[in-house]
């Protein structure tokens, strides 16, 4: 795909992106405004999810409100609050709703486009396609991966070697000397002495 429609694959990989930044601001809000305390927590369902169908109750209930005026000053701030949040909501569910329709008829598009473009390979095409772009890359990837695990390994084990030689082979002598003239001072204090 990316051979021969490099375009149509980034187009459509912004739309993915554009889709996946838009589940997140929708998911973000529902998130913020649902719990037991949340503008939200009404169009929540049994199940604590906040559906499409559920925030179209909320807003029928809460026009409803509006238009009786039922209610004091605060609860009618709150109803706006709660009918403005609802909104935004279901507004980002039906972005969210088109986007995913964009994108599933790029990717058909796109599809349609590749298998298309699968009759008029040559056999030197196709050998380019296996073997350079999808052979070659899978090796290059592996090789790459398998050089940075051997680099690791030797670095942690130059680390390891350079912890246990850190301190030079004289200055340990001199400490085991210097040790064992000192056992050898105890025990001759305990009266035990060998040459």
């Amino acid at each position: 795909m990316a051979r021969y429609f490099a375009d149509q694959q980034a187009h459509m990989d912004e739309l993915q992106a554009d889709l996946d930044g838009l589940s997140q601001e929708l998911e973000a809000l529902i998130e913020e405004h649902s719990g037991e305390e949340g503008l939200l927590a009404e169009a929540q369902t049994d199940a604590g999810k906040v559906t499409k169908g559920s925030l179209k109750q909320l807003i029928i209930d809460n026009e409803k409100l509006i238009i009786g005026e039922a209610g004091e000053d605060s609860e009618l701030s709150i109803i706006n609050s709660q009918l403005l949040i609802a909104k935004e909501c279901r507004s980002l569910f039906d972005q969210e709703a088109a986007m995913k329709k964009a994108v599933k008829v790029a990717q058909e598009a796109l599809d349609k486009a590749v298998f298309g473009q699968y009759s008029k390979l040559s056999e030197d095409e196709i050998t380019t396609l296996v073997v350079a772009d999808k052979w070659h890359a899978t090796l290059r990837g592996a090789i790459v991966a398998e050089i940075d695990r051997v680099t690791q390994q030797l670095a942690n084990r130059v680390q390891d070697l350079e912890e246990r030689y850190a301190e030079p082979l004289p200055e340990l002598v001199l400490s085991v000397e210097t040790l064992s003239s000192r056992v050898a001072e105890h025990l001759k204090q305990m009266g035990l002495a060998w040459d």
